[in-house]
């Protein structure tokens, strides 16, 4: 019986030293694409998940006007996009836009920290109730695939 106590107490050593290991932390990468009208929008979501919860979250959507009868709408285009794309940097979220005159592209990436974003924050960028989602790593990869994402687990 002695023995069967050191052991453990040898085995409780070991784990409180040397932790119970590194959080399981993976990457969930998802692109959808649409080429309508003269319009080319490509959509990169990128998620990491640690032990299977949304910590971090980012959005690139890449437009491009393809089309010149559209190219030449293009102020109007930018300047409707710059409306609902104001950038802003608040904790545990930002969005940046890139804009590319030459090459009528027009780019937004959102970022998200999801421990750190408000909950108010994370409602008004359209993420209601993001902190407390429960969706796994293949819950997110399996809903995004049903609408036509490609998606690979990094």
């Amino acid at each position: 019986m002695k023995k069967l106590k050191m052991l453990f107490l040898s085995l409780l050593l070991v784990i409180l030293i040397t932790g119970c290991g590194d959080a399981k932390e993976q990457k969930l990468v998802c692109t959808t694409t649409e080429d309508e009208d003269g319009l080319k929008i490509e959509e990169v979501i990128s998620m990491t998940y640690k032990n299977d919860k949304l910590t971090h979250m980012t959005m690139e959507v890449n437009t491009t006007i393809t089309d010149s009868d559209v190219q030449e709408n293009w102020e109007q285009y930018k300047q409707s996009m710059n409306e609902n794309s104001e950038e802003f940097t608040k904790e545990g979220m930002s969005l940046k836009v890139n804009v590319n005159d030459q090459n009528y592209e027009y780019n937004t990436i959102l970022d998200i920290d999801v421990d750190k974003a408000s909950e108010e924050d994370l409602a008004a960028q359209g993420f209601e109730g993001l902190k407390d989602d429960q969706s796994t790593l293949e819950d997110s990869k399996n809903e995004a695939e049903k609408d036509g994402a490609i998606c690979e687990i990094k």
